[in-house]
């Protein structure tokens, strides 16, 4: 039965507090309150919950902040995530959750705090997907402070977000062959780099699948690359320091054997394994680094595609007078030629590595084929018939 008991309090009126004294199981807990009407409508609904047979604990005054259940948060979810997607969501709430909400208790964060934050994150100019992911990351929190009876409500819940805009607007930054290969044509001084824009741009791989292909991936015989190992850079937010970490590819779809179909660069890739320093080491990773502080490659050295951008490719483009395009829009590249080549989107999907023929859908449905003489032939044999 909840006890309440006159306790003094120099800054309470009067001097004096009122405390409500509960047992939940072996647990002693109490609320204090400044006004004696307060305590007594807290310890009816103490008695209320106990008859329900309900826990009481929630209803303890919880000063637990919101910095402290990202900790646990993102504690529960080491083990099911990747180094860079954990070290990832570790700067997101170092960059945005934790300045804005970090030191409040968890308990009071309010609805219209949120909405008030998603306002002011979508007003800075980020863009909605940013956003979505701002807020994924609060409401991820919110739902461990949930589960841990921490708050009673989630206050990520009917959140209005920005909506996401199409995918490029129905476009993407993509090049012709004929692009791809004056492109290449202006690294032909800083080989193998001229290959590898031309690799890129044929076989759609993600930098982190090139950085962390080996020797053994480049399967000559049957003609094709193995996607079994990425490289990432993962910077650590405590110091400021980073390392390479080797990892399997992000989904299981994204382990996959990608066809080399252009027959220049599959001769160009064994001219490359020939010449490359350690090719009777099948672990050893097959595009070389830069070295640091010329435009010379190291083999030794980890390829880094900011790097690769910055003294390579960009320098390139303006040389060819070609669009300024990202590197990973090679990737868009090697899709946009697949399908032009007429290849269906379930076949260039898998190539790709995406988790769902859906997402090759959203992305590239705009370049698919649109000769529909095949179907109008079908047509016309039906209504005939």
């Amino acid at each position: 039965m909840a006890h309440i008991r006159e306790v003094a309090r120099k800054k309470a009126p009067n001097g004096v507090a009122y405390e409500v004294l509960w047992r939940d199981g072996d647990k002693k807990l109490q609320r204090t309150f400044s006004v004696k009407r307060e305590a007594e409508r807290f310890a009816v609904k103490v008695e209320a919950a106990r008859d329900l047979g309900d826990t009481t604990r929630s209803l303890v005054k919880d000063t637990t902040t919101v910095a402290q259940m990202v900790l646990v948060s993102l504690e529960a979810s080491r083990p099911r995530l990747k180094p860079r997607t954990f070290h990832g969501n570790e700067r997101l709430y170092a960059g945005r959750v934790l300045p804005k909400f970090g030191s409040r208790r968890i308990s009071t964060v309010t609805r219209a705090e949120v909405q008030t934050w998603i306002n002011e994150l979508a007003a800075e100019g980020l863009a909605p997907a940013t956003v979505h992911h701002c807020y994924v990351a609060l409401r991820k929190v919110m739902k461990h402070a949930l589960w841990d009876r921490r708050i009673a409500f989630n206050p990520c819940d009917g959140i209005d977000l920005p909506k996401s805009q199409n995918v490029n607007d129905g476009e993407l930054s993509v090049l012709t062959v004929a692009q791809v290969e004056a492109a290449a044509a202006e690294l032909a001084t800083f080989k193998p780099y001229d290959v590898l824009v031309r690799f890129m741009a044929y076989t759609g791989l993600r930098a982190g699948e090139v950085a962390g292909l080996r020797v053994r991936d480049i399967d000559l015989n049957a003609g094709h690359i193995s996607v079994r190992q990425t490289a990432q850079w993962i910077k650590r937010i405590e110091n400021e320091t980073g390392e390479w970490v080797l990892g399997t590819p992000k989904s299981r779809r994204s382990s996959r054997d990608v066809p080399i179909l252009d027959r220049k660069l599959l001769a160009d890739l064994k001219a490359l394994t020939m010449q490359h320093p350690r090719s009777g080491d099948g672990d050893a990773l097959f595009w070389p680094g830069r070295t640091p502080g010329s435009h010379r490659v190291d083999y030794d050295r980890v390829w880094d595609v900011a790097t690769f951008r910055r003294n390579y490719f960009k320098p390139a483009l303006v040389r060819a007078q070609l669009p300024a395009i990202r590197v990973h829009d090679l990737r868009h590249t090697a899709a946009s030629l697949w399908l032009a080549a007429g290849f269906p989107s379930y076949q260039v999907s898998r190539w790709l590595g995406h988790a769902s023929v859906v997402t090759t859908d959203t992305i590239y449905s705009h370049l698919y084929p649109t000769d529909y003489s095949q179907h109008m032939a079908q047509f016309e044999r039906f209504a005939a018939g």
